[in-house]
């Protein structure tokens, strides 16, 4: 990792992953309460955002609040926290965007109004959810 990298918030990370993604599953069909689990699909099957072990501790040094509100977070709905961000911070990290980027997403208006539903991803459809992620902050 460059020295000079700037390394974002824990929120703006997940609105970043959510930029980067959506567009690839334009004319594709999704329940919208599985947008946020599509979206993270990648990484969910590789184990790791940044393919690097140091780069993943980096940022959760950064995102230490958020990683220990995730932690309780993982507690309270799982019943344990899977990954240890000390054994494997690539994966606690994934873990946390998985859950980020869900909780961005159920945010959105038009995800909660179809949460049940299929929705297309139509560039108008697309463009709305981008729209709405503006602003919105990951809520454990």
């Amino acid at each position: 990792m460059k020295a000079e990298e700037k390394l974002l918030s824990f929120t703006d990370y997940c609105r970043q992953h959510i930029i980067d993604e959506i567009d690839g599953y334009e004319g594709t069909t999704q329940y919208a309460c599985d947008l946020g689990l599509t979206l993270t699909e990648a990484i969910n099957i590789d184990g790791s955002a940044t393919y690097s072990n140091y780069k993943a501790i980096q940022y959760l040094k950064e995102w230490w609040n958020d990683a220990a509100d995730y932690f309780q977070y993982a507690k309270d709905n799982f019943g344990e926290v899977l990954q240890n961000p000390f054994d494997n911070p690539e994966a606690y990290m994934v873990c946390m965007i998985i859950e980020g980027v869900r909780s961005i997403l159920s945010q959105c208006q038009y995800i909660d109004k179809h949460w049940n539903e299929r929705i297309e991803l139509t560039p108008k459809v697309i463009k709305k959810i981008l729209g709405e992620i503006e602003g919105k902050e990951v809520v454990w």
